[in-house]
C-alpha cells in the first residue's frame, strides 16, 4: 500500500511534483496488482488461456484480438494496439504483432503481457509501465523479461528505437 496522505486536505497540500508521484506510484502498484490477478487465473499462459485472458473484463478494459500483421506499427515497435472495427459495440481492441510471430505462441505471450497496459490504459503508460506489468504476468524478474522483450524485438527484426542506447526497441507508449 502506498503511504500517502490520509485526508483531502493533507491531499491539496502536496505540492505538483508530489501529486504526480503519488499518481506514478499508485499506478504502478495498480498495474502489478492486476497483473498478479491475470497471472494467478490464467497462469500459464497457453493459446488457449490466452485467448481467454484477452476477453476477461476483469483483466482487460477491452476484450482484445490478435492480428499477425504490421497495422500502424513503427519500426521500432514487434507490437501495435489499435481500435477494433469489428467490435465497435464492446469498444474492442486489436493487438497488431508482427506477422513472424504467428508460430511463435511462446514470444506471443511475451508481446501480449508487454502491451497490456498501452490496450488499458492508452498514451499515460510508458515502457517502464509494460516492463513492470508484463513482468507481473508471466511471473519473471522484471530483469529477465526486459532480456527476454529485447531477445524477441532482435529476433522479430525491430528497429532500435534510440540507437546507442541498448534494447530501446520496443516502443510501448505513445511517445
Amino acid at each position: 500500500m502506498i503511504d500517502g496522505p490520509q485526508t483531502a486536505a493533507e491531499l491539496r497540500a502536496l505540492s505538483s511534483g508530489e501529486l504526480v508521484k503519488l499518481g506514478e506510484d499508485s499506478l504502478r502498484e495498480h498495474l502489478v496488482a492486476q497483473a498478479t490477478v491475470a497471472h494467478q487465473k490464467y497462469s500459464p499462459f497457453t493459446p488457449d488461456a490466452l485467448e481467454k485472458f484477452l476477453h476477461d473484463p476483469a483483466c482487460l478494459r477491452h476484450p482484445t484480438r490478435l492480428v499477425f500483421e504490421y497495422g500502424n506499427m513503427a519500426l521500432h515497435q514487434f507490437a501495435e494496439p489499435d481500435f477494433d472495427f469489428r467490435n465497435e459495440a464492446e469498444d474492442g481492441r486489436v493487438l497488431y504483432l508482427r506477422p513472424l510471430l504467428r508460430d511463435r505462441p511462446d514470444l506471443v505471450q511475451l508481446a501480449v503481457a508487454y502491451m497490456i497496459p498501452v490496450i488499458n490504459y492508452g498514451e499515460i503508460i510508458d515502457d517502464s509501465h509494460c516492463l513492470r506489468y508484463g513482468a507481473a504476468l508471466l511471473g519473471m524478474m522484471e530483469g529477465e523479461f526486459y532480456q527476454a522483450i529485447c531477445d524477441l524485438a532482435v529476433l522479430v527484426g525491430a528497429e532500435t528505437k534510440y540507437p546507442g542506447e541498448g534494447c530501446e526497441v520496443t516502443g510501448c507508449g505513445a511517445g
